[in-house]
């Protein structure tokens, strides 16, 4: 908080939690440090990159558009806004006056909440895909896999990654650049393809 005070000393700290690797639970001592932070009477949103630690720094406005997805945030924002939901282990400060606005935000639609993270997720993901298929960001697509059979499960969004979901996220995130990780290409491709058919399955229950 001091440093963030320090670099923003005008600008009231609303929130500031650990995002990122931390608040999905598989944080290792490669890992940097993500840390979202919202400010009072800012404007936009940021990224700072100090060393270890990143900084996303949101405006009230841009946090809340983030929150309800709107599309004038980037997918990038979008696809990890569910750290959100880490916040009763990763909160690192909360001013009182936001904690009203905090318990109605994390009060998720749990359904929809899992639509549009997928579709945020598959938006950005897929872009780089496109790219290569060996960027370490790909086992956001296990990770989501994964959050989909526990969905279907429990009826809630939760960052639970069920076996043998998690294994294949963690063994391509630490492998993703040699050949270990090549052998995940196919289960990536299907795993796209299967996200895809599970977004194009919720529309439609939606339209009936």
């Amino acid at each position: 908080l001091t440093k963030i005070r320090g670099i923003f000393p005008y600008h009231k700290i609303l929130l500031a939690y650990y995002s990122g690797s931390i608040a999905y639970g598989i944080n290792d001592e490669h890992s940097d440090t993500d840390v979202t932070v919202v400010l009072e009477d800012f404007r936009d949103n940021i990224h700072l990159n100090l060393g270890q630690v990143d900084l996303f720094i949101f405006s009230k406005e841009r946090f809340l558009a983030r929150h309800s997805f709107d599309e004038t945030i980037t997918a990038y924002h979008r696809s990890s806004t569910d750290t959100f939901l880490s916040l009763n282990r990763t909160l690192i400060h909360m001013d009182p006056d936001f904690k009203e606005t905090v318990d109605k935000l994390l009060s998720i639609n749990h359904r929809e909440f899992l639509l549009k993270s997928l579709e945020a997720q598959l938006e950005y993901g897929k872009s780089r895909y496109e790219i290569t298929k060996a960027f370490k960001s790909h086992y956001h697509f296990f990770r989501y896999r994964g959050m989909i059979e526990q969905y279907e499960k429990t009826g809630k969004f939760e960052l639970v990654c069920p076996e043998p979901w998690y294994t294949y996220m963690i063994d391509y995130k630490n492998n993703w650049d040699n050949i270990k990780g090549s052998k995940y290409y196919d289960l990536l491709e299907e795993s796209i393809e299967f996200i895809e058919n599970y977004i194009e399955g919720m529309k439609l229950l939606e339209l009936g």
